[in-house]
């Protein structure tokens, strides 16, 4: 059984252990949720940000990129991670 969406962003968070853009998020999981409508880039933004508005991920740094696209670079926090337990696969 597949997680839902949101919780297997926070997985992705928790196991990968580094910063991550929207982008890396929408690489990674595509195998996984491509073929699904929720899969979307927007929505993937939406959770993220609900993610760090509770303080589960941090924003560690931002810039733009080369369309002029600002990239927030985001990372687990210790609270993030202390939500794994809670994760069932």
């Amino acid at each position: 059984m597949k997680l839902p969406l949101k919780t297997r962003i926070l997985e992705y968070a928790i196991d990968l252990g580094k910063d991550f853009v929207v982008d890396d998020v929408m690489n990674a999981l595509t195998p996984e949720y491509g073929g699904e409508r929720i899969f979307s880039r927007k929505q993937v933004e939406e959770y993220i940000d609900s993610y760090l508005g509770v303080g589960f991920l941090t924003a560690e740094h931002t810039e733009f990129d080369a369309k002029g696209e600002l990239l927030v670079h985001c990372k687990v926090t210790d609270y993030g991670k202390s939500r794994k337990k809670y994760i069932k696969q």
